[in-house]
């Protein structure tokens, strides 16, 4: 080697005054100098405190977790950082998640274009995603940020119906798309009322059942009572006429009296340990 570390420039690289190309030349050197290492080992001279908060920027980049999209786009939208992170760390708001729902309700939509009965069926399924993806918002079974949520003084009804919202929207939005698509202009509505009525029946139900199971609840419920007309002459207009969408109408009002009424019980969604 044509040079080595002298003791100045050692002092200089310790204490953080040597920076750029020099610093570089230093380090490069020392990788493959024994003797040259020594001189930048910890000593007394060492400005501890520098060393401190190169460790602490180093923890906090570690530790600094990552901004997902969502959270980007809820942040962008006004809403505060603190829930905004709340609202991206639901399970209904992950891109798996987004990407599935997507996939089913695009590839339901794709196939009623080759044939009638499958209109039926993406009217019969959308209802019941919304219940799936408003129950997968919040519970110990499927959030990964449950346990911390319920050791936070933030209230736990007040945190669902923030996820509900911006779930539903998202999912309904997606559903809306690809209802577009249907040729048949009654089914592309018929399915979204009905919707959220089997959403309000589940809020409600999680005021004294936990939210994945009151999800489960309705879904099965639904399921029974539009299966076996999925297996008879029954079309879009017999199943989800009007008389079924005033009662949708009727349901969503009655819940929403139920939950934020002024004479309303302002009672805890269960949590389960």
């Amino acid at each position: 080697m044509s040079w080595h570390v002298s003791p100045e420039m050692a002092t200089s690289y310790r204490v953080g005054e040597l920076a750029g190309a020099r610093a570089a030349s230093v380090e490069a050197h020392v990788m493959a100098c024994e003797l040259c290492r020594t001189l930048l080992r910890p000593s007394d001279t060492v400005a501890l405190e520098r060393l401190a908060m190169i460790w602490d920027g180093v923890e906090d980049q570690v530790d600094q977790p990552r901004i997902t999209f969502i959270e980007r786009l809820l942040i962008f939208c006004r809403v505060p950082a603190d829930e905004a992170r709340l609202l991206a760390s639901a399970p209904s708001l992950q891109l798996s998640w987004l990407v599935a729902l997507l996939s089913v309700v695009g590839g339901t939509s794709l196939l009623s274009q080759q044939a009638d009965r499958f209109t039926l069926v993406f009217v019969v399924l959308a209802p019941m995603l919304q219940v799936v993806s408003v129950a997968a918002a919040y519970g110990p079974h499927l959030d990964p940020t449950y346990e911390l949520t319920r050791s936070t003084p933030y209230p736990t009804t007040r945190l669902l119906m923030l996820r509900t919202v911006a779930v539903l929207a998202v999912s309904l939005l997606l559903t809306a798309a690809a209802a577009l698509t249907l040729t048949d202009e009654w089914a592309a509505v018929a399915w979204l009322l009905p919707s959220l009525a089997l959403v309000s029946v589940t809020l409600l139900l999680a005021k004294w059942i936990d939210l994945n199971l009151a999800g489960s609840v309705v879904c099965v419920a639904y399921l029974f009572a539009v299966t076996s007309a999925l297996f008879n002459d029954a079309t879009v207009r017999s199943i989800f006429g009007g008389p079924v969408q005033l009662a949708a109408i009727a349901v969503t009002l009655v819940c929403g009296l139920v939950l934020f009424g002024p004479n309303a019980e302002r009672a805890q969604i269960r949590r389960r340990s």
